[in-house]
């Protein structure tokens, strides 16, 4: 990328008379601290944030789109919180970026495969967990991409191990970290051991804020119903090994080229698609 980085801008929320700025984020003193943050606009990834922040990060936030999402704009009013109570030095807004193709291809395997098929190789897996397995892992590769372009060494997301998430479970989690780490980049989990939701509101209004925030829905995420047992955990565990894992690196890198070209003359809003 050599020098590509240096004229990269990114937009940064400011409330007040001056509306938005534009800030450089290759010119800012703590560029050994930046962090992306994974903003879903819930109480986690809030919470996520200023802990970040209070811990010497710079915290760059932006929002994935699965295209299934009810008021995904409305994730720049949390970003906006955060950055009107620690100020547009620690904090920014990148925007919306779409994650829909690859939640596509990271399914594709499963979807094609007759019932026989898929049962003979991943005998307990929860179908109903998938959709959230292929959406959060291209969550990661699109934010590795993203980190690998501009030069962030730091990737961060509010998940937490008391959920019981398949995603947010060690087993998943320690192969998101060993993607990250391939990349050169450390994932942060600032709540991740955070034990209950009420802790979560405390520590939201320690901070002085009112422990709400007006979340977007997303409507392919499906309710657990009932905890994973083991026998699930390894078989989902397995798909990911044997269906996704090998495709990341070679998605990461095409995305690296998109967001590269894309930089060279225009600044970043995170929110781009293109009409036909």
């Amino acid at each position: 990328m050599g020098m590509l980085h240096s004229n990269i801008n990114l937009m940064s929320v400011e409330i007040g008379q001056r509306g938005v700025e534009m800030v450089n984020i290759e010119e800012n003193s703590q560029k050994d601290k930046r962090v992306l943050l994974m903003l879903s606009g819930g109480r986690d990834s809030f919470l996520s944030a200023c802990c970040l922040i209070e811990e010497g990060y710079q915290v760059y936030m932006v929002t994935y789109d699965n295209g299934c999402i009810s008021d995904i704009g409305s994730t720049k009013a949390v970003a906006e919180r955060i950055i009107r109570k620690y100020g547009t030095s620690k904090a920014v807004f990148v925007g919306v970026q779409s994650i829909a193709a690859n939640l596509y291809r990271l399914q594709e395997p499963y979807l094609y495969q007759t019932i026989s098929e898929s049962s003979g190789k991943y005998p307990n897996l929860r179908p109903a967990q998938l959709p959230c397995l292929a959406c959060h892992t291209s969550m990661y590769l699109e934010a590795i991409a993203f980190c690998k372009v501009h030069g962030i060494h730091y990737l961060a997301e509010g998940a937490r191990k008391a959920q019981k998430f398949f995603v947010e479970l060690p087993e998943m989690v320690k192969r998101y970290r060993e993607l990250t780490e391939q990349n050169g980049i450390k994932l942060v989990l600032p709540v991740y051991n955070l034990i209950n939701d009420w802790e979560r509101k405390l520590q939201l209004a320690d901070r002085g804020y009112i422990p709400k925030t007006k979340e977007p829905q997303c409507w392919i995420g499906c309710p657990l119903q009932k905890e994973l047992i083991p026998e699930e955990i390894e078989s989902l565990a397995t798909y990911y090994d044997n269906e996704i894992k090998p495709e990341l690196q070679l998605l990461i890198d095409e995305k690296m080229k998109i967001y590269s070209y894309e930089e060279l003359d225009s600044n970043i809003s995170g929110e781009k698609y293109i009409e036909f």
